[in-house]
């Protein structure tokens, strides 16, 4: 056993077991690191990926031309290593780009979108892959914006006052022939129904023809907030109390409003309908009454009224009893005398105004006799 332990041929076998042991376990750690650190398995390092509602960068001198004919965004695919993939698809730091259309001139044109900042390591495709555009000259104009909103929608009885905006005025540009064509520059504002609350909202600007069509333009700003106060058509009228109905005999009647402060109501309604108003009848029944009572009146809506405030009201009917009238000197028969006598030369005053005005009326007729005879004679 020593010889054999002692012997060369085993130390080189040994040693070439272990040879083989080594290189075995290098290999192995060699292979395990590439699977460790490759994403694909080994299989693949490359991927791809599809970013859409991308911008476009229009490369142009926009103080000179107006370009028509671009989508609002673009789409693209890249491809290649998966970490570069990967870190442009976070970072997307590159843009989309229509180039060098300030070399092409007035007209329309077939151009190809270009993705700058992009790596060079990777691959890419752009959709739409190609469009059609108009190049025009410029033109800017200053516009006055015209709010529009449906004044039906307004509760009854209720007024919108005049629009206040933001930006009364907005700067439109477009293609010299586009501009030429606007008639209003137009911002609709929406109301719900019954509206009697004031309105402030905030709404898109738009370019119309004549027809009412919207024009491709640039406006800016391109948004303006309506402010529209809104408040009931009201008018303050007074109280006119009106006695109705059958007195006693021997009472007076007086009316008065329980609450001075309420001598006036507040009544709504169209313009033209408060117009015809100067103050609010209110007819009280004095049938029956001897003494003093305090009554609720509901107001009632007179013709052409929406609507009144306060809707009740306590009205005070003062009754009083009349005096009877203490016999007097005009009562005697010394002042009856003197009464028939004077009577007596009123009836002959007015006899002698009578014969006067009968000769009167004779010399008129007379006259108009004469006057007619001498027509006829000159006839």
């Amino acid at each position: 056993m020593e010889k054999l332990y002692n012997s060369p041929w085993f130390i080189r076998l040994v040693a070439f077991a272990f040879a083989i042991l080594l290189f075995t376990y290098v290999n192995y750690e060699n292979n395990s690191k590439v699977l460790t650190t490759n994403p694909l398995n080994g299989v693949s390092t490359s991927s791809s990926k599809i970013i859409t509602n991308l911008p476009i960068v229009v490369d142009i001198d926009q103080d000179k031309y107006f370009v028509s004919g671009f989508p609002e965004t673009a789409s693209i695919e890249i491809s290649g290593p998966t970490n570069i993939v990967s870190q442009t698809t976070a970072n997307k730091a590159f843009d989309i780009v229509a180039q060098n259309l300030d070399d092409l001139g007035v007209g329309t044109h077939k151009i190809n979108l270009v993705a700058e900042g992009l790596s060079s390591d990777l691959n890419y495709t752009i959709t739409p892959a190609e469009i059609t555009i108009e190049i025009k000259e410029k033109r800017v104009e200053t516009f006055e914006v015209e709010v529009i909103f449906d004044e039906s929608k307004l509760a009854t009885g209720y007024l919108a006052e005049k629009p206040v905006l933001n930006y009364e005025t907005v700067e439109v540009s477009g293609a010299v022939s586009t501009i030429e064509k606007i008639n209003s520059i137009q911002a609709v504002v929406p109301l719900s129904e019954n509206t009697n609350t004031d309105v402030k909202k905030t709404v898109s600007v738009d370019a119309l023809d004549a027809n009412g069509n919207q024009l491709d333009v640039v406006i800016n700003p391109k948004e303006v907030t309506v402010s529209i106060e809104v408040n009931s058509n009201s008018k303050l009228l007074p109280i006119k109390l009106i006695k109705i109905g059958t007195p006693e005999i021997d009472y007076e009647y007086e009316l008065g409003i329980e609450d001075e402060k309420n001598t006036s109501i507040s009544v709504t309604g169209t313009p033209e309908q408060l117009a015809n108003f100067s103050s609010f009848p209110l007819e009280i029944d004095i049938t029956g009454l001897k003494e003093t009572v305090t009554k609720e009146v509901t107001l009632s809506l007179a013709e052409g009224l929406f609507s009144v405030e306060p809707k009740k009201i306590n009205i005070r009917v003062t009754v009083k009893k009349r005096e009877q009238q203490k016999p007097s000197e005009t009562d005697s028969p010394e002042a009856s005398k003197e009464s028939s006598i004077n009577s007596g030369d009123t009836e002959s005053m007015s006899s002698s105004i009578t014969d006067s005005s009968a000769n009167e009326d004779g010399a008129i007729k007379e006259s108009i006799s004469t006057f007619g005879g001498k027509l006829n004679s000159s006839k």
